[in-house]
């Protein structure tokens, strides 16, 4: 599923739910797994929670340091009742894309 393309136009940024994803899977998987592809600058991928689509903070790890999607690594995450959201402030791209899987 593509939650930001930047090559689109208009350019998708979207929210996704994780649990909307566990169900696409049957619920068997444990994890998702985000990618960032293409060339961007301006840093990494700010990614950013949210329980209720509205308001969205950053997602941290357990000891407080903010999650950042590199290019081309797999991010691994497990699932949780919670929207999952691209930060792009800063990032310049014609073709990035982050899917998640």
């Amino acid at each position: 599923m593509v939650i930001t393309d930047l090559s689109q136009t208009p350019q998708i940024n979207k929210s996704v739910k994780l649990t909307e994803i566990a169900a696409c899977t049957n619920g068997r998987s444990e994890c998702i797994m985000l990618l960032a592809t293409g060339s961007f600058s301006g840093g990494d991928i700010k990614l950013q929670v949210s329980q209720d689509d509205i308001n969205y903070y950053p997602l941290t790890d357990e000891n407080g340091v903010q999650i950042l999607l590199k290019a081309d690594i797999p991010l691994y995450l497990k699932f949780a009742n919670l929207y999952l959201k691209c930060d792009l402030t800063g990032i310049s791209s014609q073709d990035l894309k982050v899917t998640v899987q």
